[in-house]
């Protein structure tokens, strides 16, 4: 393995943007769940088909698992975007690392990271809404864009945060 560079990334007001968003998304799941949970039904879908066609069905409370699963996962991807900030020499890369390419590199990988946490928070706030929403009678599926949405929450975003900071290093 080449000896790369060991050198500090600072976060840039769109990293720490990126931050608040991150939290704030989270807060906001939180939120939108315990405001739903009080306009739901006692029993609502807890489980949808290939289609998006709920074929288990359970206590209204089962909804507070979605937020409480996206907690702990975001916990985790938060401790690995601080690792990822802290050794970024560290990581695997598609390119040899030199001093010229190093920063946009490991902001590139780090931005992924970012990018990926933001995108799972979005996506359960997503189920936690679509799920309301059939519980409540107002959807009978999930929707036939669920899975493009959250394929593009989860594989998009995290990708367009590292194109847009590889494409902004060969400027």
């Amino acid at each position: 393995m080449e000896a790369r560079p060991k050198i500090d990334v600072p976060p840039t007001p769109a990293d720490k943007a990126a931050e608040l968003l991150a939290w704030g998304a989270l807060a906001l799941l939180w939120g939108f769940t315990v405001w739903s949970f009080f306009h739901l039904p006692n029993t609502i879908p807890i489980h949808f088909d290939a289609a998006g066609v709920p074929d288990h069905y359970g206590k209204k409370d089962s909804i507070l698992m979605l937020p409480l699963v996206a907690t702990g996962l975001f916990a985790a991807m938060t401790a690995i975007v601080t690792a990822f900030s802290k050794f970024p020499h560290a990581l695997n890369y598609p390119v040899t690392i030199t001093p010229a390419n190093a920063l946009g590199q490991y902001r590139a990988a780090i931005r992924m990271a970012r990018g990926l946490r933001i995108g799972m928070v979005l996506m359960f706030l997503l189920l936690v809404f679509q799920t309301a929403q059939t519980a409540t009678g107002r959807a009978d599926s999930l929707g036939a864009w669920t899975l493009p949405v959250t394929l593009g929450l989860l594989v998009g975003l995290p990708g367009l945060c590292y194109w847009i900071t590889v494409a902004s290093a060969h400027k």
